[in-house]
């Protein structure tokens, strides 16, 4: 039988606003996506049901369903675009689009690192720099991967203070601009999830400042300080609304400025798991008619690219698949902007003289790169070109040097993982009959190569532990898989408690205590996915299916 590669590869990333994550974390892992949503005009409220899945092709028919045809749906294919083009989402993403609605690649700035959680990049930082790097290229990936089908991005986790200066609305503001200027036309939308100050009005086309359920909204709502000019700057998402709630709180969300709002009958841990009924959504669509976004032109530029400035960039470091540029800050600079082989991948403002590149090619040689200033007015002179290397992965793959001590029930894990993957995950199995009397139970993970027989091997494993630095939990499988089944596989996972992940450098930490469970610390198996090959790293036995 074959794995549902969906499961692992397709997913769609619920975005938390709080540091109270729902207690089920990888339920995020559903095939779909529900985003109902409405937008509205300055005289009155307008808007539709939006939202976004995988074979969402097959609900665009009769009904409700199929009135809808000026939708905005949002993608995340690996909590961003990934590095290779995913023909699933590719066929999902051109049909939506060939049908008029517009499609917004997810892409997550991590409250720019600055937040109580202190979010990191995918290579390990909380510097500023580094987080607008990964932003922009995550940008242009996402029109590099699915051209001219997408719309525009969908900017999560935004940092809602404006910062010493201003700092943080400019630079979201710089990244807006950099994203319009690249890719024309593209409709942007920044969400913090909560109230946000007026320096952001003009950040992007559209602010989303509240997702909450409609307890929360009817009374406790925390409006901005502040109306927009147009009210389709805001978006508010409520969940768990009644069908007959509905009209009630589309004339609320009027009466808050809300051009845009997205209504789910859904509740927690995850609202957006299922597709509410064709008569939910007629209901939506009677109460919010069809309209528009507003998409705003970018500032125009106003100076011009200065080649041979500054003249002291260098490479401060390297890895497997990253470089970091520095140099010194030029005056009356307006911003950089930085060229990999004669083509531009960033653009930052005056304020950051540091750059991160990503996505290289491990064990690649002779990378041009070229940092240029903005500036007002200046004689441009010779390019200077920076040469740079990426290191080579070893042979024996991305994850190495894993082991554990254990005491106890206490576990300690370590590993490390020289990718930079969008998600690392370690599952630990259980004894279990090997002799094929009883059928094996659990999540497979097929391995690379087959057995004598030319039968694949997996492990089968049965907890998980998946999270950050700041949140990690650790879960117990409750799917109904087994080896003698011909089905797909269940992504089906259930709390069971904490467990706690540490990242230094390349190296991976977790704590995890077993008591209670019938798992086997020396049955594990740790695994790297997105934005570099799915690589897996199994320390415990393999077992054989068809």
């Amino acid at each position: 039988m074959g794995l549902l590669a969906g499961l692992t590869t397709f997913f769609l990333l619920l975005r938390y606003t709080s540091a109270d994550l729902p207690p089920d974390f990888p339920g995020d892992e559903t095939p779909y996506r529900v985003i109902p949503t409405g937008t509205v005009k300055p005289a009155n409220l307008t808007g539709t049901y939006l939202y976004a899945y995988l074979e969402c092709d097959k609900n665009f028919g009769p009904g409700a369903k199929g009135q809808i045809d000026d939708a905005v749906l949002v993608a995340n294919v690996m909590n961003g675009p990934d590095y290779v083009v995913d023909k699933n989402w590719e066929s999902v993403i051109d049909q939506a689009a060939s049908q008029g609605k517009k499609i917004l690649g997810y892409v997550r700035t991590g409250y720019l690192g600055v937040s109580q959680q202190q979010f990191t990049t995918r290579l390990g930082s909380r510097n500023l720099a580094d987080w607008a790097s990964q932003i922009e290229q995550d940008v242009d990936k996402w029109f590099q991967l699915y051209g001219s089908s997408l719309g525009g991005i969908f900017f999560d986790e935004g940092w809602p203070e404006c910062g010493p200066n201003n700092t943080y609305a400019d630079l979201y503001a710089y990244i807006n601009n950099y994203t319009k200027r690249k890719h024309p036309g593209a409709y942007t939308v920044l969400n913090p999830g909560s109230t946000i100050a007026q320096c952001y009005e003009d950040t992007m086309d559209t602010l989303l400042t509240f997702e909450g359920s409609y307890e929360t909204y009817t009374n406790s709502f925390v409006p901005n300080d502040w109306t927009p000019k147009d009210p389709r700057k805001i978006w508010h998402i409520v969940y768990n609304v009644t069908q007959e709630q509905v009209a009630g709180l589309a004339a609320l969300a009027r009466s808050r400025h809300s051009g845009l709002l997205e209504i789910t009958d859904g509740d927690q841990p995850n609202p957006y798991d299922t597709l509410p009924s064709d008569a939910y959504m007629k209901a939506i669509i009677d109460e919010v008619s069809g309209g528009k976004p507003l998409i705003n032109n970018p500032a125009k530029v106003t100076g011009s690219y200065v080649a041979g400035v500054p003249n002291n960039a260098l490479v401060s470091s390297s890895d497997y698949s990253s470089v970091t540029l520095t140099w010194s800050s030029v005056e009356n600079a307006l911003g950089y902007a930085v060229y990999k082989n004669g083509i531009q991948v960033l653009e930052l403002p005056a304020s950051l003289t540091r750059a991160t590149i990503g996505m290289l090619e491990p064990g690649s040689s002779g990378i041009a790169f070229e940092v240029r200033t903005i500036l007002a007015s200046s004689s441009g002179g010779s390019s200077r070109l920076i040469s740079a290397s990426t290191k080579s992965l070893p042979e024996n793959g991305t994850i190495t040097n894993a082991g554990f001590t254990q005491d106890g029930d206490n576990v300690v894990y370590t590993a490390d993982i020289l990718m930079p993957y969008a998600s690392v995950r370690l599952y630990i199995g259980i004894d279990q009959d090997q002799s094929g009397a009883q059928p094996i139970h659990g999540w497979p993970i097929q391995q690379t190569g087959v057995d004598a027989q030319g039968t694949a091997l997996s492990q089968v494993v049965n907890y998980l532990v998946e999270g950050n630095d700041y949140y990690s939990a650790f879960y117990k499988y409750t799917g109904s898989w087994n080896d003698q089944d011909k089905g797909n596989a269940d992504w089906s996972w259930s709390s069971i408690g904490v467990a706690h992940q540490f990242q230094s450098g390349y190296t991976y930490t977790w704590n995890v205590s077993l008591a209670g469970t019938d798992a086997v610390a020396s049955q594990y198996l740790i695994q790297g996915q997105g934005y570099a090959p799915t690589d897996s790293l199994c320390m415990g036995t393999l077992s054989t299916y068809d």
